[in-house]
C-alpha cells in the first residue's frame, strides 16, 4: 500500500512537472520564439534563400558576403554566418526559402513541435516507458525551449538519431544505417555512431550509411555546387575538429574550450592563461578526448544483441560525442533526452529508483542555462565548467551500467578488442605529436600582430592611414570601418548606418565606403556628407592617382569588374575590365593597365588573373589563390595561396614572374595590402584565434 502511495505520489508530480513546462512553453517560449529572428535559424535560411533565387552560394561561407546578402533581403538580424554548419544541413529549409524569413521560422517551430510526436512514441516503445515519463524528459529540458526560440535544428537530429535506433532494434538495419548517415551529413558527430556498427560487424548497416552519405553529398553538391563543398572539407572542417572553428577561449562545457583558456595564449583574446604551455594543450587534448570516448567504443560487445544493451550502447556513444565536441551550445543537449530515458528504463527495471532520480538531476543540471561571467581569467575560467562535470557523470553512469550489465558476456574480450583499445592509443599519440606542431607554428605569426585601437572579433581588410591603420571590425552590433587615431571621416562616427563591408581610400581626405543596403550595396562618399558614388556595388578600389574607381557589380552572386571616373557626376559611363564568365571575387587596381584579381571560372577553384601587355586578363596559374595586391611601384604583387593547411602570403616579382612562398604556417594570412615603400604589407590574420577571425598584421616582405 506504502507502494502504491509513492507511485500516486509520484505521479501526480510528474504531472504538475509537464503541466508547469507547457504552461512555460506557451507563455515564454513560443511567445518569443514567434516574433523574433535570432541566431541561429536565419544562417539555414539564407543559404537556402539564395539557393532559391538562383544565386551562386560559392562564398557564402565568408563572412562578409553572407552579411552582404542578408543586409541585401533586410533580414532582421544584426549579424549572420555559416560557420561550422555543413551544407546539407541547410537543405532542410529549402521548402521553406520562399517565405519571408520569419513565416519561415514559424513553419520550422511547428515542424520541431510535430517531430516530438514520433519522438516520444518511438522512446515509449524503446524503453518500455510510460508517455508520461518519457514527455517528462522534455518537460525537464531547457535546451528543447532554447532549440525552438533559436528555430535550431537539434529536435530534427534527435528524430533521426531516435528513428534510427528504433530502426535497428526491429532488424532494419538498412533504414538505420541511411538514418545515421543523413544525421552524421548534417551536424557531423553522429558519424562516431559508424564506430558502434564496425565492432558489431553490421557489413550491410555499414554499406547503407556510406552508400547514404556519397547520395547526401552529390545531392548538396548538385544544389550548392562544388566550391562551397571544397570550402567546408579542406577548411572549416578541421578547423571545427580542433575546436577553432568559433573562438575557442570562450569558456563552455568543452575540453577543447578550457584547455585552450587555461593553457594557449591570445593577445587579445587570452593575454594572461593560467600556464602558457604548447606541450599541455598538445598532450591533454587527444588524450582526455580519446578517455572520454574510448569506453564507448571498448565496451561494446558484438555476441550481446539484447535490446537493452544495444540502447545503452548506442547512449554511451552519443552522450560521449557530447562531451567531447568541441563546439557545444546548451541547445545541443536536448538529445540527452534518448539516453535520459535508455538509462532511466533500465534503472527502474533493477528498482534503483534513487539512481534514476540522481541521473534525472544530473539531466537538468546539464540543460540548465548557466550564468557565463566575462573576463575570467587564468584557472577562474574552471568555474564556467559546470555542464562539463555533469557530463561526465552522466557518461560515468552510462558506462557503469554497461560495464555492470547482466546480460554481458562473461568470456574475455579477445584479441578484436585489444586492437581497438591500440589503434586508439595510436590515433591519441599521432594527435599529440599534430597538435604540438601545428599549434607552436600558429603561434609563430604573434610576431607580427598590430596592436589596435578597436579590436573586434573580425578585424579585416586593413589599409595604411598615415601613421594608423583603418580597417573593417566585426562585433556583435555589426560591421563598421575603424578609423586611424588622426581621421575623423569613419562611418563609425555617425549612428545608424548600415553595415561598413568594405572602404578604398588615397589620403586623408579621400574615403569610399561600401555601405550594405536593402536591395544592394552603395559606394559612398564619407568626406562629402555620405554622398552616393555608385549605387549596387561592392568593394571599391581607387587608382594610384585616385582620379579612377572600380568595384564589383554582382549579378546573383556572380561578380564582374567594372571601372569609372572616381568622383563623376551620375552618368558617367562605366567599362567592364571582366567577361561575363569570371566570378570576380576581390581585385587590386593601380590603373587601367595595370591590375589584376581573382576569380572562378567554371566551377574551378578561384586563381589570380592579370591584365598584361596585350590587355588581356590572362590566368598566371598559381594555383588556389586569391586576394592579390600589387605594389605602388608595379614591381610585386603579394597574394595569399591554398596548399591544403591554409591561405599563405606568396610573392611574385611582376618582371620576371618568380614566386616564392612568405609564410608556412598553419593558419590563414588574407587582403594583403602594400604600405607605400612597396617592401611592407598589412595583411589579415586568424592564427592562433579562430577559422577567419582574423587580427591585423604587418610584414616586411621585400628587402
Amino acid at each position: 500500500m506504502t507502494l502504491t502511495c509513492n507511485q500516486r505520489a509520484a505521479s501526480w508530480l510528474e504531472r504538475i512537472v509537464i503541466t508547469l513546462a507547457l504552461l512555460y512553453l506557451a507563455a515564454h517560449t513560443l511567445p518569443r520564439a514567434w516574433k523574433t529572428l535570432n541566431t541561429d535559424f536565419p544562417n539555414y535560411y539564407m543559404s537556402a534563400r539564395l539557393v532559391h533565387e538562383g544565386y551562386d552560394s560559392a562564398r557564402m561561407y565568408d563572412w562578409s558576403w553572407i552579411e552582404r546578402e542578408k543586409d541585401h533581403r533586410a533580414v532582421n538580424i544584426r549579424v549572420i554566418g555559416l560557420l561550422p554548419i555543413t551544407p546539407f544541413s541547410t537543405l532542410a529549409m529549402l521548402p521553406f526559402a520562399g517565405l519571408a524569413p520569419l513565416a519561415a521560422k514559424h513553419a520550422w517551430i511547428l515542424l520541431s513541435l510535430a517531430s516530438l510526436v514520433p519522438i516520444v512514441w518511438m522512446l515509449r516503445s524503446m524503453t518500455g516507458l510510460s508517455i508520461q515519463r518519457v514527455g517528462l524528459a522534455f518537460a525537464l529540458c531547457f535546451p528543447f525551449h532554447r532549440n525552438l526560440e533559436f528555430g535550431q535544428y537539434y529536435v530534427i537530429l534527435l528524430l533521426l538519431l531516435v528513428t534510427a535506433c528504433w530502426s535497428y532494434l526491429r532488424g532494419w538495419h538498412v533504414a538505420a544505417g541511411a538514418l545515421i548517415a543523413v544525421a552524421a551529413a548534417c551536424k557531423v558527430f553522429p558519424v562516431l555512431f559508424l564506430l558502434f556498427f564496425l565492432r558489431r560487424r553490421e557489413w550491410q548497416l555499414l554499406g547503407s550509411a556510406l552508400l547514404t552519405l556519397l547520395l547526401a553529398a552529390g545531392a548538396s553538391i548538385a544544389v550548392f555546387g562544388w566550391n562551397v563543398h571544397r570550402t567546408y572539407l579542406h577548411e572549416i572542417l578541421p578547423w571545427t575538429l580542433r575546436g577553432e572553428a568559433m573562438p575557442p577561449y570562450v569558456p563552455s562545457a568543452s575540453i577543447s574550450g578550457i584547455l585552450h583558456r587555461l593553457f594557449l595564449s591570445e593577445p587579445q583574446w587570452n593575454p594572461h592563461p593560467w600556464h602558457n604551455s604548447l606541450l599541455c594543450f598538445a598532450l591533454l587534448m587527444p588524450v582526455l578526448q580519446m578517455l572520454v570516448l574510448a569506453p564507448a567504443v571498448l565496451l561494446i560487445r558484438r555476441a550481446n544483441t539484447s535490446r537493452s544493451r544495444i540502447q545503452l550502447e548506442l547512449s554511451a556513444l552519443l552522450t560521449a560525442s557530447l562531451t567531447i565536441s568541441t563546439v557545444p551550445a546548451l541547445y545541443n543537449f536536448i538529445l540527452m533526452a534518448l539516453p535520459l530515458c535508455v538509462l532511466t528504463a533500465v534503472l527502474i527495471q533493477a528498482r534503483r529508483y534513487g539512481w534514476a532520480l540522481g541521473l534525472a538531476m544530473l539531466y537538468l543540471g546539464i540543460g540548465l542555462p548557466l550564468p557565463s561571467p566575462e573576463k575570467m581569467a587564468g584557472a577562474l575560467a574552471l568555474l564556467q565548467l559546470a555542464r562539463l562535470p555533469l557530463l561526465l557523470a552522466f557518461l560515468a553512469a552510462n558506462y557503469w551500467l554497461l560495464w555492470r550489465d547482466p546480460d554481458a558476456e562473461k568470456t574475455p574480450k579477445g584479441v578484436e578488442t585489444y586492437l581497438w583499445a591500440a589503434a586508439m592509443a595510436a590515433v591519441a599519440v599521432v594527435s599529440v605529436f599534430s597538435t604540438f606542431q601545428r599549434e607552436g607554428s600558429a603561434r609563430s605569426e604573434y610576431a607580427y600582430r598590430l596592436p589596435l585601437q578597436g579590436e573586434g572579433l573580425l578585424n579585416a581588410q586593413p589599409h595604411p592611414a598615415g601613421r594608423g591603420v583603418r580597417y573593417i571590425a566585426f562585433t556583435f552590433a555589426g560591421y563598421h570601418l575603424v578609423p586611424d587615431a588622426q581621421n575623423d571621416l569613419a562611418p563609425t562616427a555617425v549612428a545608424g548606418l548600415p553595415d561598413d563591408l568594405s572602404f578604398a581610400s588615397s589620403g586623408p581626405e579621400s574615403l569610399l565606403v561600401e555601405h550594405a543596403t536593402s536591395p544592394h550595396s552603395q559606394i559612398v562618399d564619407a568626406p562629402r556628407g555620405w554622398k552616393v558614388v555608385v549605387d549596387d556595388a561592392r568593394e571599391p578600389m581607387l587608382s594610384a592617382n585616385g582620379k579612377d574607381l572600380t568595384y564589383i557589380r554582382d549579378d546573383h552572386g556572380h561578380g564582374r569588374l567594372m571601372e569609372r571616373a572616381a568622383f563623376a557626376e551620375d552618368g558617367v559611363r562605366e567599362l567592364a575590365l571582366t567577361e561575363p564568365s569570371l566570378n570576380v571575387y576581390e581585385a587590386s587596381f593601380l590603373s587601367e593597365n595595370e591590375y589584376a584579381f581573382s576569380a572562378v571560372a567554371d566551377g574551378r577553384a578561384p586563381e589570380i588573373y592579370l591584365m598584361d601587355a596585350m590587355h588581356d586578363n590572362i590566368p598566371l596559374h598559381l594555383g588556389e589563390s586569391r586576394y592579390p595586391a600589387i605594389s605602388p611601384d608595379g614591381r610585386w604583387m603579394v597574394y595569399s595561396r591554398f596548399d591544403g593547411n591554409g591561405w599563405n602570403l606568396w610573392l611574385r616579382d611582376q618582371e620576371n614572374g618568380m614566386t616564392r612562398r612568405i609564410a608556412d604556417v598553419p593558419c590563414n594570412q588574407i587582403q594583403p595590402i602594400w604600405e607605400e615603400d612597396s617592401k611592407t604589407v598589412l595583411y589579415s590574420t586568424d592564427c592562433g584565434r579562430s577559422l577567419w577571425f582574423t587580427a591585423v598584421a604587418r610584414r616586411r616582405i621585400v628587402p
